[in-house]
């Protein structure tokens, strides 16, 4: 008998009984290994597999999305892009819940970029260079002409809202299910999309001509209606731009080169040790207003990140080795640094510090979240052996052979 068959059969057995029993499925499924399971028995014509607890979306659960790929392949050199059979696997507090094939002739793409899960659900989007698809739970969505990536999804109600932008072009478009609502050719979006007074909101930027010559200016979009903002003079430049707290907040520059952070009326001077040269400034992941700032050391060229966390409170990391995902909840601040240059890999979660197992590290910055106070982070081989999810130190080995692109 072979392993599939078997899984059929541990699954046909318990189909009968009681809900409680489902969980053992998933299990005896993930044993025998996602690779070999019979999609063609398990799934419809769309070859999806939807295990017992598909759609029972319950408040707290963590999910994670990964890459999986046949037994014993090296996913990591790809040889055989595209030649492989290939899935993506939706994981629910561990168990897997759903996989979809991955391929052109699905119109689903491995590109851990072009994955989301918002609500209990993986949003993919696609482009052939013809036409863009996004899909949810491997269900055609939405579809239309022209080649597009999306550079922010967010479900606010029954609506899906994205950003996108041309593939090979400039600017940004602003869609509501597929709808064209915005088309900015020369704006440039800060990707943070926000309900707020029953609104979605979101804010870009944008090159106007002047009688001086042209200047950088800043606009807000409320339900696809655009008003500029207000900017200080002497703020040089807006590094991030966002809602918080129903008020509309910058992270920016100075005329003299300090940082400054603005939350409606509320002004925070940044005092950071800025010897060094800014290279990169944003809002954090966060349950609180925060900004991870990146600084390149000018006399040996090494960077490090600092987060500020307001008035005054700030934390440091080692120079030489940056952060590859932050979130900040009220506790502090929990970031992962991936190893690099024969240095340990570190979970920091608030006050402790965590050395990464060896041979993990993250994907994407998208492999953190939190659950009350339990910290999880998603961690791939970087050789042989199977993803696990870290939890607040403890290890759960998903059974795959692939990474975990995203964890929500």
């Amino acid at each position: 008998m072979t392993n599939g068959s078997r899984c059929l059969l541990c699954y046909s057995f318990l189909w009968s009984m009681k809900s409680h029993v489902f969980i053992i499925v998933a299990a005896l499924c993930a044993s025998c290994g996602l690779g070999q399971m019979d999609v063609g028995v398990h799934s419809g014509s769309d070859g999806i597999w939807r295990g017992p607890s598909y759609g029972k979306h319950m408040t707290g659960t963590v999910y994670a999305v990964g890459i999986d790929y046949p037994d014993g392949y090296d996913w990591r050199t790809d040889a055989e892009n595209g030649k492989v059979r290939t899935y993506l696997v939706l994981f629910a507090d561990g168990i897997p819940v759903l996989k979809i094939p991955v391929g052109p002739e699905y119109e689903t793409s491995s590109d851990g970029a072009r994955h989301r899960i918002r609500a209990g659900c993986l949003y993919t989007d696609y482009t052939d260079g013809n036409t863009t698809v996004i899909k949810r739970d491997g269900l055609e969505l939405v579809r239309y002409e022209g080649a597009e990536d999306v550079l922010c999804l967010e479900v606010f109600g029954s609506r899906v809202h994205f950003l996108t932008s041309p593939v090979g072009g400039s600017g940004f478009r602003y869609r509501v299910d597929g709808a064209l609502v915005l088309d900015k050719p020369e704006g440039s979006p800060f990707l943070h999309m926000s309900e707020c007074a029953d609104s979605v909101r979101f804010f870009f930027s944008q090159i106007q001509k002047t009688s001086a010559g042209s200047e950088q200016r800043y606009y807000q979009v409320s339900e696809g209606i655009v008003r500029m903002m207000d900017v200080a003079a002497d703020v040089s430049n807006v590094w991030d731009m966002r809602m918080a707290d129903g008020r509309a907040s910058f992270v920016g520059t100075l005329s003299d080169g300090n940082l400054i952070l603005v939350s409606g009326e509320a002004v925070d001077h940044m005092q950071l040790r800025l010897s060094q040269d800014v290279v990169s400034c944003g809002f954090c992941d966060s349950d609180r207003l925060s900004v991870c700032v990146r600084l390149r050391y000018s006399g040996d060229n090494l960077m490090s990140d600092v987060i500020w966390l307001g008035n005054g409170e700030q934390k440091m990391y080692r120079i030489g080795q940056t952060l590859s995902a932050v979130y900040v909840d009220d506790g502090g601040c929990n970031a992962v640094m991936n190893p690099s240059d024969g240095r340990d890999g570190i979970i920091f979660r608030n006050s402790s510090a965590n050395l990464i197992p060896q041979g993990y590290r993250i994907c994407s910055k998208n492999c953190m979240t939190r659950r009350d106070s339990v910290l999880y982070v998603a961690l791939s081989a970087s050789g042989n052996g199977c993803p696990v999810l870290w939890r607040n130190g403890e290890l759960d080995t998903l059974k795959m052979n692939g990474p975990l692109t995203c964890l929500r």
